[in-house]
């Protein structure tokens, strides 16, 4: 006899959702995570524009992570043109980026992810008895908004960043301001270190996983040239498409991705794991307390992961800013390359994972194609993975208690489910 169990809605999560779990004769026999999102055409829009419009355009693919998509759109841009940006414009591009981190980690460590691991509907319910830990989550977000608003023009949708630099530089004053507010958001971070080191995780999902994630360098970080595989293979971004794979799938409007065949993993604990050597100051130390902590084959553990990246965002921020105003800093209007037929691929991490952005130009510098992977969509296999292993391991204890892992093992990956929507179904009439 087949029986559906559905989780209908996935609360929590940016976007709308649904699991669908076949069973048969108590046996798992199919597992889908359908996103039903309408479609987005930014891909499409994107053609014909100038290639400076294309920042301003990307940014609304998503309200939580429009810087990440504004770099890689940049950076993309600038490889096809042949631009070489100054250190300052390099500098600023890593506080837009950690100013991101910063927001949208404490969102969802505090008021999406806390909620599940200590037994709330929302973060709304939790504040009789955890109060502070909800005033110091918010506290750390508006840091990172403020970040956000002085770099990039707005806390949402920013508009300064250009291929070749930046239309704004921000004024040595304002970048002073920031420092007093995030060196007070620091307590929020290292709070989310604490209490989610403290956490029994379920091992129940525990699977071999295959990590993938940008390799910045010299350092910790979110930008870079380079991607790594927990297979030892490193690739250049160029070649992004023979890592991510894409195909359609008729129960998800967002496309699926594997690498080799098999189910990988974008985020924190990928990045984590695959570059923790680069960690530096109080985030290094914090995880040598916790490392026992971080398990690469739970993926539920990627909340921890997050904690971790936080308290080096905050501090990595404030780093960049004093080396800024030491240095002192220089009224730089973005570069204007000479228009030319050209192509470039550009990767950077947003808070869920790896984002790629591809574009090829005409000769007056107008978008020929685009090419958007979010990380959610390439994330999207290994989601399904983990929640058939975990439906097969707890269908005998009954679905009240399938359910809310169904659901937990999902949030932990923090997917934006709308960003993952990137196709168009062209129908031609005859």
């Amino acid at each position: 006899m087949a029986k559906e169990i559905v989780v209908e809605h996935l609360a929590r999560v940016e976007g709308h959702g649904t699991i669908r779990v076949l069973v048969e004769d108590r046996k798992v026999k199919d597992v889908k995570f359908e996103i039903y999102e309408g479609p987005r055409f930014i891909e499409k829009i994107l053609v014909g524009r100038r290639c400076y419009e294309a920042p301003d355009i990307v940014a609304r693919i998503c309200s939580i992570c429009p810087e990440p998509h504004q770099v890689a759109a940049v950076t993309a841009i600038e490889k096809a043109l042949g631009v070489t940006i100054s250190w300052q414009t390099k500098m600023l591009r890593e506080l837009q980026l950690l100013a991101d981190v910063i927001s949208s980690h404490a969102l969802h460590l505090y008021l999406l992810s806390l909620p599940d691991y200590l037994g709330y509907p929302d973060a709304l319910s939790m504040i009789d008895k955890y109060g502070r830990e909800v005033k110091l989550g918010l506290q750390l977000k508006r840091a990172g908004n403020l970040l956000k608003e002085v770099i990039s023009g707005r806390p949402i949708h920013g508009c300064t960043v250009k291929p070749g630099g930046y239309t704004r530089i921000p004024p040595a004053e304002e970048l002073e301001n920031l420092i007093k507010p995030l060196e007070e958001s620091m307590e929020g971070a290292k709070l989310a270190v604490k209490l989610f080191s403290s956490i029994d995780y379920p091992e129940t999902p525990r699977h071999d996983n295959i990590f993938m994630a940008i390799d910045p360098g010299e350092h910790y970080g979110f930008m870079g040239d380079y991607v790594l595989t927990s297979t030892g293979e490193r690739y250049p971004v160029d070649r992004y498409k023979e890592l991510t794979n894409e195909v359609t799938v008729p129960h998800s409007s967002a496309k699926h991705s594997t690498y080799k065949g098999y189910p990988f993993m974008v985020g924190a604990l990928p990045r984590m794991m695959l570059n923790k050597s680069k960690l530096k100051g109080q985030a290094l130390d914090m995880l040598k307390d916790v490392e026992s902590k971080l398990d690469a084959a739970n993926p539920l553990t990627n909340n921890l992961a997050q904690a971790l990246e936080t308290v080096y965002a905050v501090e990595r921020s404030i780093e960049i800013i004093n080396e800024l105003l030491s240095k002192g800093l220089k009224p730089e209007e973005p570069i204007v390359a000479k228009s030319r037929r050209g192509s470039g691929a550009g990767g950077v991490e947003a808070p869920r994972g790896t984002l790629y952005h591809y574009y090829e130009l005409d000769d007056e510098g107008r978008i020929v194609k685009a090419d958007i992977v979010t990380p959610t969509a390439q994330n999207v296999v290994n989601m399904e993975k983990y929640i058939r292993l975990s439906a097969e391991r707890l269908l005998a204890k009954g679905e009240e208690k399938l359910e809310p892992l169904l659901e937990m093992i999902v949030r932990a990956y923090d997917p934006c489910i709308s960003c993952s929507v990137h196709m168009v179904n062209v129908v031609r009439l005859r």
